[in-house]
Protein backbone atom coordinates (compact mmCIF):
# COMPACT_ATOMS: atom_id res chain seq x y z
CA UNK A 1 0.00 0.00 0.00
CA UNK A 2 1.20 3.32 -0.84
CA UNK A 3 0.66 6.43 1.70
CA UNK A 4 -1.44 9.30 1.14
CA UNK A 5 -0.34 11.97 2.48
CA UNK A 6 -3.09 14.31 1.50
CA UNK A 7 -1.42 17.28 2.85
CA UNK A 8 -0.61 15.57 6.20
CA UNK A 9 1.32 17.52 7.39
CA UNK A 10 -0.20 20.92 6.80
CA UNK A 11 -3.35 19.66 7.60
CA UNK A 12 -2.61 18.34 11.64
CA UNK A 13 0.00 21.30 11.76
CA UNK A 14 -3.05 23.89 11.11
CA UNK A 15 -5.21 21.60 13.37
CA UNK A 16 -2.68 21.72 16.18
CA UNK A 17 -2.01 25.46 15.96
CA UNK A 18 -5.83 27.13 15.35
CA UNK A 19 -7.06 26.61 18.61
CA UNK A 20 -9.86 24.13 17.64
CA UNK A 21 -11.54 21.69 19.26
CA UNK A 22 -11.52 18.41 16.86
CA UNK A 23 -12.55 14.65 17.10
CA UNK A 24 -10.39 11.78 15.32
CA UNK A 25 -11.46 8.56 14.17
CA UNK A 26 -9.05 6.17 13.46
CA UNK A 27 -10.17 3.58 11.24
CA UNK A 28 -7.90 0.35 10.55
CA UNK A 29 -7.75 -2.89 9.26
CA UNK A 30 -6.07 -5.44 12.01
CA UNK A 31 -4.51 -8.89 10.47
CA UNK A 32 -6.10 -11.15 12.97
CA UNK A 33 -8.41 -14.04 12.70
CA UNK A 34 -11.48 -12.17 14.10
CA UNK A 35 -10.91 -9.62 11.94
CA UNK A 36 -9.93 -11.28 8.88
CA UNK A 37 -13.18 -13.33 9.05
CA UNK A 38 -15.68 -10.41 10.23
CA UNK A 39 -13.38 -8.44 6.82
CA UNK A 40 -14.14 -11.47 4.70
CA UNK A 41 -18.19 -11.33 5.76
CA UNK A 42 -18.49 -7.74 5.54
CA UNK A 43 -16.41 -7.25 2.28
CA UNK A 44 -15.16 -3.75 4.17
CA UNK A 45 -11.89 -2.38 3.58
CA UNK A 46 -11.18 -1.60 7.22
CA UNK A 47 -12.16 -4.01 10.42
CA UNK A 48 -12.00 -1.52 13.78
CA UNK A 49 -13.08 1.97 14.21
CA UNK A 50 -11.71 4.02 17.00
CA UNK A 51 -11.97 7.68 18.45
CA UNK A 52 -9.80 10.08 20.02
CA UNK A 53 -9.95 14.06 20.83
CA UNK A 54 -7.11 16.58 20.19
CA UNK A 55 -5.53 16.37 23.93
CA UNK A 56 -5.69 12.77 24.45
CA UNK A 57 -2.06 12.59 24.42
CA UNK A 58 -1.96 10.02 21.47
CA UNK A 59 -4.67 7.73 23.24
CA UNK A 60 -7.79 6.52 21.31
CA UNK A 61 -11.10 4.49 22.67
CA UNK A 62 -12.92 1.52 21.24
CA UNK A 63 -14.26 -1.77 21.92
CA UNK A 64 -12.54 -5.21 20.95
CA UNK A 65 -13.60 -9.04 21.68
CA UNK A 66 -12.18 -8.16 25.26
CA UNK A 67 -14.42 -4.70 25.82
CA UNK A 68 -13.35 -1.31 26.36
CA UNK A 69 -10.56 -0.60 25.07
CA UNK A 70 -8.16 2.59 25.00
CA UNK A 71 -5.78 2.01 22.63
CA UNK A 72 -2.36 3.71 22.09
CA UNK A 73 -1.29 3.67 17.98
CA UNK A 74 2.36 5.05 18.92
CA UNK A 75 3.03 2.60 21.44
CA UNK A 76 2.16 -0.30 19.11
CA UNK A 77 2.46 0.84 15.36
CA UNK A 78 2.08 -2.59 14.06
CA UNK A 79 -0.05 -5.89 14.87
CA UNK A 80 2.52 -8.98 15.75
CA UNK A 81 4.85 -7.36 13.20
CA UNK A 82 2.67 -6.80 10.65
CA UNK A 83 1.44 -3.05 9.14
CA UNK A 84 -1.95 -2.08 9.98
CA UNK A 85 -3.72 -0.17 6.64
CA UNK A 86 -5.53 2.57 8.28
CA UNK A 87 -7.04 5.85 7.82
CA UNK A 88 -7.06 9.09 9.85
CA UNK A 89 -10.25 11.26 9.92
CA UNK A 90 -11.06 14.59 11.98
CA UNK A 91 -14.24 16.73 12.20
CA UNK A 92 -13.80 20.39 14.36
CA UNK A 93 -16.84 20.58 17.14
CA UNK A 94 -17.55 22.99 19.65
CA UNK A 95 -15.66 23.44 23.04
CA UNK A 96 -19.11 22.33 24.34
CA UNK A 97 -19.71 19.00 22.13
CA UNK A 98 -15.48 18.32 22.61
CA UNK A 99 -16.01 18.87 26.59
CA UNK A 100 -18.91 16.13 26.61
CA UNK A 101 -17.16 13.70 24.29
CA UNK A 102 -14.23 13.66 26.79
CA UNK A 103 -16.61 13.05 29.79
CA UNK A 104 -18.27 10.52 27.96
CA UNK A 105 -14.79 8.83 26.86
CA UNK A 106 -13.80 9.08 30.75
CA UNK A 107 -16.50 7.19 31.53
CA UNK A 108 -16.77 4.86 30.05
CA UNK A 109 -13.40 4.65 30.83
CA UNK A 110 -13.59 4.92 34.75
CA UNK A 111 -16.70 2.65 34.27
CA UNK A 112 -15.16 -0.22 31.59
CA UNK A 113 -15.95 -2.99 34.37
CA UNK A 114 -19.69 -2.38 33.58
CA UNK A 115 -19.39 -2.38 29.43
CA UNK A 116 -19.07 -5.81 27.31
CA UNK A 117 -18.20 -6.30 23.72
CA UNK A 118 -21.26 -6.81 21.60
CA UNK A 119 -20.51 -9.80 19.23
CA UNK A 120 -24.49 -10.18 18.34
CA UNK A 121 -24.80 -6.92 17.82
CA UNK A 122 -21.60 -7.30 15.16
CA UNK A 123 -23.65 -10.44 13.75
CA UNK A 124 -27.06 -8.67 14.16
CA UNK A 125 -25.41 -5.52 11.96
CA UNK A 126 -24.54 -7.77 9.07
CA UNK A 127 -27.88 -8.67 8.85
CA UNK A 128 -28.99 -5.64 9.15
CA UNK A 129 -30.91 -6.02 12.20
CA UNK A 130 -31.36 -3.28 14.88
CA UNK A 131 -31.50 -4.64 18.64
CA UNK A 132 -29.56 -2.36 20.85
CA UNK A 133 -27.99 -4.07 24.06
CA UNK A 134 -27.70 -2.21 27.35
CA UNK A 135 -24.16 -1.67 28.24
CA UNK A 136 -23.09 -3.50 25.14
CA UNK A 137 -21.47 -2.07 21.90
CA UNK A 138 -19.24 -2.81 18.88
CA UNK A 139 -16.58 -0.86 17.76
CA UNK A 140 -18.56 0.97 15.00
CA UNK A 141 -21.57 1.27 17.10
CA UNK A 142 -19.76 2.93 19.97
CA UNK A 143 -18.28 5.47 17.88
CA UNK A 144 -21.07 6.40 15.55
CA UNK A 145 -23.39 6.28 18.70
CA UNK A 146 -20.91 8.93 20.15
CA UNK A 147 -20.73 11.22 17.07
CA UNK A 148 -24.97 11.15 16.87
CA UNK A 149 -25.17 12.04 20.81
CA UNK A 150 -22.76 14.93 20.50
CA UNK A 151 -24.77 15.95 17.17
CA UNK A 152 -21.18 15.98 15.41
CA UNK A 153 -22.41 14.42 12.18
CA UNK A 154 -26.12 13.18 11.47
CA UNK A 155 -26.38 9.54 10.84
CA UNK A 156 -27.99 8.03 8.03
CA UNK A 157 -28.99 5.35 9.95
CA UNK A 158 -29.17 3.68 13.37
CA UNK A 159 -25.79 3.53 14.88
CA UNK A 160 -26.29 -0.01 15.56
CA UNK A 161 -26.25 -0.82 11.73
CA UNK A 162 -22.84 1.24 11.11
CA UNK A 163 -19.31 -0.76 10.12
CA UNK A 164 -15.84 0.85 10.22
CA UNK A 165 -16.20 1.53 6.29
CA UNK A 166 -19.45 3.71 6.71
CA UNK A 167 -17.04 6.46 8.35
CA UNK A 168 -15.39 6.73 5.05
CA UNK A 169 -18.66 8.19 3.58
CA UNK A 170 -19.36 10.67 6.33
CA UNK A 171 -19.31 14.18 4.61
CA UNK A 172 -18.67 15.85 7.74
CA UNK A 173 -15.11 14.27 8.48
CA UNK A 174 -11.92 15.05 7.07
CA UNK A 175 -9.24 12.68 5.44
CA UNK A 176 -6.40 13.77 7.26
CA UNK A 177 -4.11 10.19 6.41
CA UNK A 178 -4.16 7.24 4.80
CA UNK A 179 -1.69 4.54 4.66
CA UNK A 180 -0.26 2.37 7.19
CA UNK A 181 -0.39 3.05 10.80
CA UNK A 182 3.28 3.20 11.38
CA UNK A 183 3.70 5.35 8.98
CA UNK A 184 1.15 7.88 10.46
CA UNK A 185 2.63 7.92 14.09
CA UNK A 186 6.06 9.09 12.82
CA UNK A 187 4.34 12.08 11.25
CA UNK A 188 6.15 15.27 12.77
CA UNK A 189 2.89 16.83 12.99
CA UNK A 190 0.78 14.27 14.10
CA UNK A 191 3.30 14.12 17.36
CA UNK A 192 3.22 17.39 18.14
CA UNK A 193 -1.08 17.53 17.36
CA UNK A 194 -1.46 14.38 19.51
CA UNK A 195 1.49 15.27 22.17
CA UNK A 196 1.20 19.21 23.00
Amino acid sequence: MICTYLNTADKLEQQRTDNKRYIYILLMRYPDTFSKVFQCISRSKYNHVSIGISDSNDTFYSYVTKGFRKELPRQYPTFNKKEVPCALYSIEVSDEVYRITKATLDDHEKQSYKFKYNLLGVILCLLRIVYPMKNRYFCSQFVSEILDQMKAVRLSKHSALYLPDDFTKMKDLDLCFSGYLSQLVIQPRYSKLLIA
